[in-house]
């Protein structure tokens, strides 16, 4: 189940054989390590995500590396085929190695 912080759309069900879009949005503050605090006098520590995983079923499907560019709060979209009903889930690491993940489920249908 996903978390307040990361999110997760796909269709509910869909046609073996279709391509499908699964949508994404983390929340996250994206801080690139050169800003400095609202005094000027500290340097606000970078925090990123610098990866991002998809897998259907367990089988990675897609994988993106992040730099310091991606804006706050990043909305990411992948195209998958529609294969057989089950899991797909999206993985997030950050800088820290911190994973965080969200989960959907689709039904795979005959036309």
């Amino acid at each position: 189940m996903a978390s307040p912080e990361r999110r997760i759309r796909v269709p509910k069900t869909v046609t073996r054989g279709e391509v499908f879009e699964v949508r994404t949005l983390a929340r996250h503050v994206m801080e690139s390590g050169v800003r400095f605090s609202t005094d000027n006098i500290v340097v606000i520590p970078r925090h990123i995500l610098q990866e991002v995983q998809g897998f259907y079923n367990g089988r990675q499907v897609f994988r993106a590396d992040w730099f310091s560019s991606v804006a706050t709060n990043p909305y990411l979209s992948f195209r998958v085929k529609a294969v057989e009903s089950g899991e797909i889930k999206v993985i997030w690491i950050s800088d820290y190695n911190v994973r965080t993940s969200a989960t959907a489920m689709i039904e795979v249908v005959e036309a």
